[in-house]
């Protein structure tokens, strides 16, 4: 059973994949799991490639941050659930950073 404080830290992961992708995600649409976006309207990251990658970079430290939590210690039960979530979990991270690199190729992005 997972204490308090990692219950606490388990929601905030989740909260950092959850938001940004119904507000205009679209990466679980290629699961087949459809979330009807808040916000059709995604011409803010075409006009500000960079908050694209902000908010690409917070979904893959919410997923990265779930799938350390599963596997941190033997939270979940069933062998079976955990390996199907370490997949699910894996596929999603591999989206995201498909899609994080398609960002920062194709607006070409400039750090500093």
């Amino acid at each position: 059973m997972m204490t308090k404080k990692q219950k606490k830290w388990m929601w905030i992961f989740v909260a950092m994949f959850a938001i940004p992708e119904i507000l205009w995600g679209n990466l679980l649409g290629i699961l087949k799991i459809s979330f009807l976006p808040i916000y059709k309207n995604i011409q803010i990251f075409t006009d500000k490639p960079s908050l694209a990658f902000l908010v690409i970079i917070s979904e893959v430290i919410g997923i990265f941050g779930i799938f350390y939590r599963f596997n941190r210690k033997s939270d979940v039960s069933n062998i079976w659930v955990k390996y199907v979530l370490n997949v699910l979990l894996s596929i999603i991270f591999l989206l995201l950073l498909v899609s994080l690199y398609l960002s920062i190729v194709a607006t070409q992005i400039r750090f500093p």
